[in-house]
């Protein structure tokens, strides 16, 4: 009898080896054909500020950005670099272009704005005192530094809260404005300030009148003047004000004509405005030209520096043994050859 049962078929080994060898190949291929594909990615980027003036300040706006870029689904996913060429600034206010370096194994599509506005001014300094309230401070003076717009609103120096209960301590220096709000972008050297806190029992307070300080040229005759504050309160030890008779002003410049300007008040060291007080004066004046006159006495020629307004005569002048009688508003420049 004919036996007609088929035979299972089987994969040899050598065909199961070839198989998997293939499944394997596959799969690589599928898996390198996907991280090909390209990911779109969006993320905020800092602006970064490059080719700028080492004496210049910028302000950049906005300083964060948005990126959107494309990158291999499997690999590297930096964001591309965005920057900004201060060398392309100009002092004032204006907008730049952002650039780019692109992402690694991709490509930007946008920058989100593609601009920025960049401020440019200055960096300057300058040297302010230190006057706190009942306190010794060293040192006495700081400096200040920073954008030009913002070193002109420092007004003075103040420290961060004192201790409670101490009497000796390095305090932080503060710059603040006349509204006494605190400045921003600059910077104060030395930064820490030692501090003594004075006993009540040593502090006197007392009211000096103000002195103006002019420079007067000598061809100008200063008339008059007026200064307010006449009178300011300032405080500070027994032994630094016993000798205070009067505060002085900064000097200031005298010109022909009627004007007035803006003094500071220039405090002895230990003495102090009270907190209330204003460190500026208005100082008004008048003043008028000096005019050359010649006068022929005794044989000798005789000049003078007077006033416009004061008419100057032969009658007005003296000669005697011991010199030259003439008008205190006058100015006597001496004696000529005999005529």
């Amino acid at each position: 009898m004919k036996n007609n049962s088929k035979k299972k078929f089987e994969f040899s080994d050598k065909t199961k080896l070839l198989l998997l060898s293939f499944l394997i190949a596959l799969g690589l291929w599928s898996s390198v054909a996907a991280g090909s594909l390209p990911v779109r990615v969006s993320e905020q980027v800092e602006v970064l500020q490059v080719n700028g003036q080492a004496n210049w300040y910028y302000e950049v706006t906005p300083a964060v950005v948005e990126v959107t870029y494309e990158v291999p689904l499997i690999g590297d996913k930096e964001p591309p670099v965005v920057f900004v060429r201060l060398d392309q600034a100009k002092w004032g206010d204006q907008e730049l272009t952002l650039q780019t370096f692109a992402p690694t194994s991709g490509r930007l599509i946008s920058i989100n704005p593609s601009k920025v506005k960049v401020h440019v001014e200055p960096i300057v300094s300058k040297l302010m005192p230190v006057n706190l309230l009942n306190m010794k401070v060293e040192p006495g003076q700081v400096i200040v530094t920073g954008p030009e717009t913002a070193v002109a609103k420092v007004a003075d120096i103040k420290t961060e809260s004192p201790v409670s209960g101490a009497e000796v301590m390095q305090l932080k220096a503060i710059a603040v404005d006349k509204s006494g709000n605190l400045v921003e972008n600059v910077k104060i050297s030395p930064d820490l300030l030692t501090v003594t806190i004075q006993q009540a029992k040593d502090i006197v307070t007392m009211q000096v009148a103000v002195l103006p300080q002019f420079d007067v040229p000598p061809n100008v005759f200063l008339k008059s003047y007026s200064v307010r504050p006449r009178v300011v309160t300032v405080q500070g030890t027994a032994s630094a004000l016993e000798s205070v008779a009067f505060i002085k002003t900064s000097r200031v410049t005298v010109g022909a004509g009627s004007s007035s300007a803006k003094a500071s008040l220039q405090l002895p060291e230990g003495v102090e405005l009270l907190e209330t007080e204003d460190q500026w004066v208005t100082v008004s004046y008048s003043a008028e030209r000096m005019v050359a006159s010649e006068f022929i006495l005794e044989g000798s020629v005789y000049r003078f520096l007077c006033p416009e307004s004061v008419q100057l005569t032969a009658s007005d002048i003296v000669v005697t043994a011991t010199g030259v009688d003439y008008p205190s508003t006058c100015v006597f420049l001496g004696k000529g050859g005999n005529y």
